[in-house]
């Protein structure tokens, strides 16, 4: 008597269909232009997020649309020491660390290297803080615009349900609607608290930067929702 045994192979994805991508394109689409028309209204938002904030945590903004002095020299002579104590600690760590050592390694030299321009420059820094949270938001913003389409050209194209095509990128595009005006307050409390030698390293390592990584992460987090199919073979 003959008895059929079951075998699973590893996971697949669900068979693609030309209007699953078409589906996805106009999702993102969609909400581009949303944000598109939005755009004064949401950086008007974005501002009175940061009023808020500013009288619970008094920070002054209103303060510091003057180009800011450069940082003390004991400021200066402390953010150095720090700087190549780091470099040279993380150069002892384990292999095991190695992405974590690269990544502190590399904010060293982007500190150290503001260091040396504010050791060898004692002129006033010409940016001003509100120029640099000013920029930060117009970036924000434009990088907001971009999330949809860059969802579209990628996790849109699956074979997705319609409910998850439509409230994955809205639940991402309201994940970075509340983080960037809260990055920007990040940026201003530093600032504000301490001095204009930390830009650089803001803006460089926790700017647009840290928010192409947080998509990455996010981009990651949804296509683990994809589904899958398990293909089932028999034999006798």
């Amino acid at each position: 008597m003959m008895q059929a045994r079951t075998f699973r192979s590893a996971d697949r994805l669900a068979p693609w269909r030309w209007h699953d991508g078409l589906g996805g394109m106009l999702v993102g689409i969609g909400l581009s232009l949303v944000l598109l028309i939005w755009r004064p209204e949401l950086l008007q938002a974005w501002n009175l997020v940061l009023a808020q904030w500013d009288r619970v945590l008094g920070l002054s903004l209103s303060a510091l649309t003057e180009s800011a002095p450069p940082p003390s020299s004991v400021m200066l002579l402390v953010t150095s020491a720090v700087v190549v104590l780091l470099y040279a600690v993380a150069g002892r760590w384990h292999e095991r660390y190695q992405l974590l050592r690269v990544v502190v390694r590399a904010m060293c030299l982007v500190q150290g290297s503001a260091c040396l321009f504010f050791a060898l420059v004692p002129a006033r820094f010409p940016y001003a803080v509100h120029q640099h949270l000013a920029s930060l938001l117009q970036m924000g913003a434009n990088f907001l615009l971009m999330v949809p389409l860059m969802l579209a050209a990628g996790w849109g194209l699956l074979n997705l349900p319609w409910h998850l095509k439509l409230l994955g990128p809205v639940a991402v595009v309201g994940y970075f609607m509340l983080w960037l005006p809260h990055q920007v307050l990040l940026h201003a409390w530093v600032l504000g608290h301490g001095t204009v030698l930390f830009m650089p390293l803001l803006l460089l390592c926790l700017g647009p930067l840290l928010n192409g990584w947080i998509f990455v992460a996010l981009y990651a987090w949804l296509a683990s929702l994809t589904p899958r199919v398990m293909p089932v073979q028999t034999s006798p």
